[in-house]
């Protein structure tokens, strides 16, 4: 199975989509798509997001955030899942390559920790 491509900084400039002062704390790239932390939220960037921008770029504060899961690789792909509410359609998934999948646990931790340090400042 071949790595997914990466998202070419001419089709997706992911500084444009950052706010003044927002920092990435870890990047997971997927098939079509990668998923970025800040300190502030998670960001989904869709491949040629700039030809599509109401679908290309999503994303979510930390407390919006209600679960998030990795499925076991099958078949060289693995997922992760981001629930945003407890409706089925209130999720967003991505799949990348089982070969990241250290990266994807790194990833989850971010956001779990994110998660935590926000629960504790309310």
């Amino acid at each position: 199975m071949s790595r997914p491509r990466r998202i070419d900084p001419e089709e997706t400039d992911l500084r444009s989509w950052l706010e003044v002062g927002e920092d990435v704390l870890a990047v997971l790239i997927g098939q079509g798509a990668s998923l970025i932390a800040t300190e502030r939220r998670v960001v989904l960037l869709r491949d040629r997001s700039s030809t599509r921008p109401r679908t290309g770029v999503r994303s979510w504060p930390f407390d919006r955030i209600v679960t998030v899961s990795l499925s076991e690789p099958h078949r060289g792909q693995a997922r992760i899942l981001l629930r945003t509410g407890r409706m089925p359609w209130e999720a967003v998934s991505m799949f990348f390559d089982g070969q990241d999948w250290h990266e994807a646990e790194s990833f989850v931790a971010v956001i779990r920790q994110r998660q935590r340090q926000r629960r504790s400042l309310n």
